[in-house]
């Protein structure tokens, strides 16, 4: 038997088969969101992961009249959450607090199960953490160029203290002696407490991060320069490593939501919108200014350049220094 399709019916057909291809995917069945959401926390409660979902998860509850459940799975840096996460089905129903670690640091030097921006999306910019270069008093430099011409006739001489390998820390001092042509002695301590402590007592030179801010305003660590091109309100009067003359990317950390690459893109989109417009509400605004953090909003195509950046120029800087492995 011979059927004849006509201009109309192929029309009609073309139709039909692209609303099923929308709205026969998980999720669309219904209203996004219809149910719960998971989010997975991949750290210990009371840190900043935590304060930024408890924020979100209330405000996103709120907005939708679904519950938000905040899930910890803590361990090896944020990898054991990464991995619990991406192994939930790809609904859009289980989010990932995250940072830009998760695509740039964490799946080059830690063994996952997932491939960074093939398997996983950032959906939202949260804020920056700003990565300020503090000195010890004792370092004879008041800004960065004065740091380099010191760190230049004294190699090895200035050493900086991290919360451990692998980190966006030790990752910023591999960067500003490359940047700068300079060699300086990495200390890894057990957490960034450590590190801060260390420095303050001259047993390190110098740390990287917004750790040191109230003690800059103490006058117990001096101020050198904000990395990259942000100045951070906070400490206003503190130039960016662009403007001490070192243009281009650097080392940054910044907060995000993450959801599977193989998520509905609708999803994506309408989480990208729902939560842009809890951050543009001045109460969330202010708490994350509280938490250390410079607001930030972004497009959910901005915030993917974003991390593939982050990507491709961490793992330029992992691999000089020899921390990447094999996945």
């Amino acid at each position: 038997m011979r059927f004849h399709l006509t201009r109309r019916g192929f029309l009609s057909a073309s139709a039909l088969v692209s609303a099923s291809a929308v709205f026969g995917r998980p999720g669309f069945a219904q209203e996004y969101p219809s149910k719960k959401i998971d989010y997975i926390i991949p750290y210990n409660a009371g840190g900043m992961s935590d304060n930024i979902s408890r924020l979100l998860g209330e405000k996103l509850t709120a907005l939708t009249g679904q519950q938000v459940i905040n899930d910890y799975k803590p361990g090896a840096g944020g990898a054991i959450g990464a991995n619990y996460f991406m192994a939930t089905p790809a609904d859009g129903y289980t989010l990932l607090q995250s940072t830009n670690s998760f695509y740039g640091i964490i799946p080059l030097v830690t063994k996952v199960q997932y491939k960074p921006l093939e398997d996983l999306v950032p959906l939202v910019l949260i804020g920056d953490a700003p990565m300020v270069i503090a000195v010890n008093p004792a370092v004879p430099a008041t800004n960065l160029q004065e740091l380099i011409a010191y760190a230049k006739a004294n190699p090895s001489a200035l050493a900086y203290g991290t919360s451990g390998k692998g980190t966006v820390g030790h990752l910023s001092g591999e960067w500003l002696q490359k940047q700068a042509g300079i060699k300086l002695l990495h200390i890894p301590y057990n957490g960034t407490p450590a590190a801060l402590q260390a420095t303050l007592s001259n047993e390190a030179q110098i740390v990287f991060g917004p750790e040191s801010a109230e003690h800059i305003a103490a006058g117990t660590l001096k101020g050198i320069a904000v990395l990259g091109s942000k100045r951070w309100d906070k400490l206003s009067d503190l130039p960016t490593t662009e403007e001490a003359g070192i243009p281009g990317w650097a080392p940054r950390s910044w907060h995000t939501v993450s959801i599977q690459a193989a998520a509905p893109e609708e999803v994506k989109q309408k989480l990208n919108s729902l939560i842009n417009g809890i951050l543009e509400q001045p109460d969330v605004k202010q708490k994350i200014i509280g938490f250390g953090l410079i607001p930030g909003i972004a497009s959910y195509d901005e915030v993917k350049k974003r991390a593939q950046e982050d990507y491709e120029q961490f793992g330029a800087l992992i691999r000089d220094a020899g921390l990447a492995v094999a996945n």
